[in-house]
């Protein structure tokens, strides 16, 4: 889930860091507290920019290389929401006054949260499980570049709800993302040994068609919550990420249930379904819960506190760092596809955030 910043979240930041000793320069706190983030993140916004290059070049790999083999990705997804929600906590806690958050306490309904975050929760817990299991299936780099595709989806998904034309050149980036999915998901036409059809058979069906599926539903989501935030004045986006997180986390605890009194009598014999599920973890698997958790923020603060043009260089950025770290640190091997499809998602992230639609002009009526 992208956790966009409103009014409360950069000031937040600065609050919490205040309360909680870490020094910060003051004139950068009280330009924070004002809400100011464009003037007191002059320098600090290209920070951002490349946590968020770094953050979404290496997640793949470090998931890969940190979490256990054959981890349920329903315990992956809840992990990262228990993140999500400590991460929103603290800072609407820490970075809001008494009666902010008694004003939030007073605004919120559960009927409001179960119609505005309840769906799109839904859909973002099936989503994100398509991903986990996508993602284990996959290298780093096909798996980014496939994901990347999400704009094509939120594109189309974004115009026929919420009415947000393309440009021209827009739509042109657009195809060239599409070209790039059909270059990663074509099947190779060379004779193969039994084993290598398996092994292929399992990366097509278990994890590209997983990952097209789930950036299919993504523009879905992406204009629900869009329309969730837009139609509510004020409305919190760290409470709207926590709720998001909690929903979620409701609807995969249903679905672990389901799958625990269908499976009882083989949990049973195996320790039990605490057990069973997180089997192998370690402390390490911390840090990518972590900066999968964290990424949704960072996109957030990019998106709303630099400009769409940056943010796209940065996303650039993050798969020449997948396609380089996969060179060195993975065994599976760059083929011309690979870089081929990486050049077209470069050169369509970079087209589609630099050249977006002229606002239409409104002819002025002669008296």
């Amino acid at each position: 889930m992208v956790a966009e910043v409103d009014a409360a979240g950069w000031p937040g930041f600065a609050i919490l860091l205040r309360r909680t000793g870490m020094k910060m320069p003051s004139w950068k706190i009280r330009m924070a507290e004002s809400g100011s983030l464009l003037r007191s993140m002059a320098q600090g916004h290209f920070v951002c920019l490349v946590l968020l290059a770094a953050q979404f070049g290496l997640q793949p790999l470090l998931a890969k290389r940190l979490l256990p083999k054959g981890a349920f990705a329903s315990v992956i997804l809840l992990s990262s929401n228990a993140m999500k929600i400590l991460i929103s906590a603290a800072v609407l806690l820490l970075g809001s006054n008494r009666e902010q958050l008694k004003e939030l306490a007073r605004s919120w309904t559960f009927r409001d949260s179960t119609l505005k975050a309840g769906l799109p929760s839904a859909l973002f817990a099936g989503q994100g499980w398509l991903i986990q299991v996508g993602q284990t299936h996959l290298d780093s780099l096909t798996f980014n570049l496939l994901n990347q595709t999400k704009t094509l989806s939120a594109a189309l998904i974004c115009y026929l709800m919420l009415g947000r034309r393309q440009s021209l050149m827009q739509c042109f980036a657009l195809f060239l993302l599409f070209l790039s999915a059909l270059l990663l998901a074509k099947k190779k036409a060379t004779p193969v040994t039994p084993m290598e059809d398996l092994a292929r058979d399992d990366h097509f069906w278990l994890g590209v068609v997983p990952v097209l599926c789930a950036v299919l539903s993504s523009g879905l989501t992406a204009a629900l919550t869009q329309r969730a935030l837009k139609g509510s004045e004020g409305r919190n986006s760290w409470l709207y990420s926590m709720e998001i997180s909690i929903w979620g986390s409701f609807f995969l605890i249903c679905g672990q249930l389901i799958q625990h009194a269908a499976l009882e009598g083989t949990l049973s014999r195996e320790g039990g379904w605490l057990a069973t599920n997180f089997q192998g973890w370690s402390a390490q698997c911390i840090l990518p819960i972590s900066t999968q958790a964290c990424g949704g923020i960072l996109v957030g603060l990019v998106t709303k506190y630099s400009d769409a043009v940056k943010k796209g260089f940065a996303l650039v950025a993050g798969i020449v760092l997948t396609t380089v770290s996969q060179a060195m640190l993975e065994d599976t091997p760059l083929t011309s596809r690979h870089l081929l499809a990486a050049v077209l998602v470069a050169v369509s992230t970079v087209l589609h955030s630099t050249f977006p639609p002229q606002p239409q002009l409104q002819k002025s009526k002669t008296i």
